[in-house]
C-alpha cells in the first residue's frame, strides 16, 4: 500500500548519505515522496560548492523518482541563529499541506547542530494530536555525524537496501565536493562497508538503520 512520505534534511546531501537506499526503495514501491531541505549548501570555507550541491540534489531526486522537493536558502551551520519558530513553521506547514503518514528526520543526538535542530523541530511539528496526519516518525543516521557524537545509540529498525544500494552509491558519487577519502566515514568505501555491516545484523546484504520515534 502506497503512502505519502516526508523526508526532512538539514543539508542538500543528507538524505543520500543517511537513507539514500531506503528513499530509492520507497519511490520504487510507489510511495509519493517529498523532500524538504533547509540549508543551501554553502559549507563554511567552501561556499562556492553550494550550486553544485544543489544541482546534484535536484538530479538525484529526478533519478530516483522524488517528484516533490522544497529547497530552502538558510546557510549551513547557521540554523541555530534562525528563529526556531520560523523553522518549525516550515516543517509544520509541510506536514499540514503534504499530509504525510510517514516522516523521516535527523537523529536527535547527531554531533552536527543543524541535524539536531531539524530533529527537534520535526518532533514539535509531528506531535501526536488528533488532527496530525503523521502515523509513523523515524530518525535516520548520517555517517560520522551520528557516531562521532559519542552518545550511546539504539536503532531498532533495519531497512533492506540490497536492491537499491547501487542507486544510493550512484547518488553519492555525484557529490564530488562532499565525499571524502577512506578511512573517513563519509567516503564511498566506508559507506558501503557500513551498509554491509548493518545488513549483516539483520540477515541481508546491505541495510540502513533507523530509530522509530513513534508509530500509532
Amino acid at each position: 500500500m502506497s503512502s505519502k512520505v516526508l523526508i526532512l534534511a538539514a543539508h542538500l546531501d543528507d538524505f543520500e548519505f543517511g537513507m539514500g537506499g531506503t528513499v530509492s526503495k520507497l519511490c520504487r514501491s510507489g510511495h509519493d515522496v517529498k523532500l524538504v531541505v533547509l540549508c543551501k549548501g554553502d559549507r563554511p570555507g567552501n561556499e562556492h560548492v553550494a550550486q553544485s550541491r544543489r544541482d546534484t540534489c535536484k538530479l538525484n531526486c529526478v533519478e530516483i523518482g522524488i517528484r516533490h522537493s522544497e529547497l530552502h536558502d538558510y546557510s549551513d551551520t547557521y540554523l541555530d541563529r534562525v528563529s526556531q519558530t520560523e523553522l518549525c513553521n516550515i516543517v509544520y506547514n509541510s506536514v499540514n499541506e503534504w499530509k504525510p503518514s510517514i516522516v523521516y528526520t535527523h537523529n536527535s543526538d547527531d554531533i552536527h547542530m543543524d541535524h539536531r535542530i531539524i530533529s527537534n523541530i520535526t518532533r514539535v511539528a509531528c506531535r501526536m494530536r488528533d488532527n496530525n496526519p503523521v502515523r509513523t516518525l523515524y530518525e535516520y543516521t548520517i555517517p560520522g555525524s551520528t557516531e562521532w557524537s559519542q552518545v550511546s545509540q539504539s536503532f531498532n529498525v533495519y531497512q533492506d537496501i540490497t536492491d537499491t544500494a547501487s542507486d544510493k552509491m550512484e547518488m553519492l558519487y555525484r557529490y564530488t565536493t562532499e565525499c571524502k577519502t577512506p578511512p573517513d566515514p563519509c567516503s564511498l568505501k566506508m559507506i558501503e562497508t557500513r551498509d554491509q555491516y548493518h545488513g549483516s545484523l539483520c540477515g541481508c546484504s546491505r541495510a540502513e538503520i533507523f530509530k522509530l520515534v513513534y508509530s500509532r
